[in-house]
């Protein structure tokens, strides 16, 4: 190549222009590598990504999962309650249950379930009050668990009701035991004895049913007339011994079964058995009886020797059963002589041992027309009444 043409070419290629570069088609290539990239990361190395950062092959596995803990039942714990008027008084917390006035209630682990004047079955609990139904003066729980049962006196015959306050659904409904006809007036009202476990004692007009709650299916108890029964804890039931008795039959005992005929011996119309039925209290259905025999005073008896607790009787005219706390703590209203004025004590069973837990919580008055229900309520699921004023 000679000189001329060396020079020609070198001049042309210094000035010729570089090709115009497109920017947003770089950027856009540039994101389309990144994210094919990202996608081949996530693919295909998931599992060794961790392992990558340190060099290794390391396999991750998954986060072992917790069982979460189980949710503490609302009001799973007992604490001395009472209620008066419109409110329960659980522990230091109050719960409103107004306009409705309370005249019995009982705790579940879900709630308080209470009756107001018009005999209307509510559930109150931290989040407000709510119906369930009717029911024929009384309710009834176990001590632990979201029980409750009742006799629902607006349909005939009657029908006795078991009902899961925590799942809000009846697991039983039935009128067995309490077709009778029109004719026949009967001296007791069909009730719900107790929840005990897994199985519902009914008092129906024909007698005792024992009712299994899973198979939703009963049987009668042989020789247990109505009121024959009155109170299960633990397998162990209290009823009248002899089975048949003039009433007020007040001379009752302790059993598995109604058949026994053990030598210990308690008296009262109610009883009202601690959790693991060691010891009972039994009392009058009346607040206020006329006539004042032994029986008629509240009586706190250990039921394998049949050995009475004493209570301080000589500060105090009157006692009302609360509620059963532990295996054997309990709680009695105590009513004081001339002024009516009422503590409400906490006593232990095994010691003996008294003291009180709400000093003058109200002075007791009832109301004044039928039923005379008490101003003050306690979680037995009856009604303090005055009957024969």
């Amino acid at each position: 190549m000679n000189n001329l043409l060396k020079d020609t070419l070198a001049e042309r290629a210094a000035g010729a222009e570089p090709p115009p570069l497109d920017l947003d088609a770089i950027v856009a290539a540039g994101n389309r590598q990144i994210s094919r990239r990202r996608a081949i990361g996530v693919l295909g190395g998931a599992v060794a990504a961790a392992a990558a950062v340190i060099g290794t092959a390391t396999v991750v596995r998954p986060r072992e999962s917790q069982p979460q803990p189980a949710q503490p039942a609302p009001f799973g714990e007992r604490r001395v309650t009472y209620a008066l008027g419109s409110t329960i008084h659980y522990g230091d917390e109050i719960l409103s249950v107004a306009p409705l006035r309370i005249t019995t209630f009982v705790q579940t682990d879900a709630g308080f379930v209470f009756l107001d004047e018009g005999n209307n079955v509510h559930v109150a609990d931290r989040s407000g009050t709510r119906k369930l139904g009717t029911a024929n003066w009384e309710l009834t729980a176990d001590f632990r668990g979201n029980l409750v049962g009742w006799v629902d006196g607006l349909n005939i015959p009657q029908e006795s009701v078991v009902y899961d306050v925590a799942a809000g659904r009846e697991l039983v409904r039935t009128a067995v035991g309490n077709k009778l006809p029109p004719t026949v007036d009967l001296a007791y009202s069909p009730r719900i004895i107790a929840i005990d476990g897994g199985t519902a004692y009914f008092d129906t007009a024909h007698g005792a049913y024992r009712w299994d709650l899973q198979t939703n299916r009963g049987e009668s108890l042989a020789g247990a007339r109505m009121n024959t029964v009155r109170a299960v804890a633990a397998g162990q039931i209290v009823f009248q011994q002899p089975l048949e008795q003039r009433p007020p039959a007040v001379n009752l005992t302790i059993a598995k079964t109604v058949t026994e005929k053990p030598s210990v011996r308690f008296v009262g119309q109610q009883a009202h058995l601690s959790p693991t039925a060691e010891y009972v209290v039994t009392q009058p259905d009346d607040a206020r009886p006329d006539v004042q025999p032994l029986w008629t005073h509240l009586q706190l008896t250990a039921t394998t020797s049949g050995n009475r607790i004493a209570l301080p009787d000589q500060t105090y005219l009157k006692f009302y059963f609360g509620q059963w706390i532990d295996d054997e703590t309990c709680t009695i209203a105590a009513e004081y002589p001339k002024t009516g004025v009422v503590d409400l004590l906490v006593v232990n069973a095994r010691t003996g041992a008294t003291k009180v837990a709400v000093p003058q919580l109200t002075t007791l008055n009832f109301s004044t027309t039928p039923p005379r229900t008490a101003n003050l309520a306690l979680p037995t699921g009856r009604q303090i009444i005055d009957l024969f004023a």
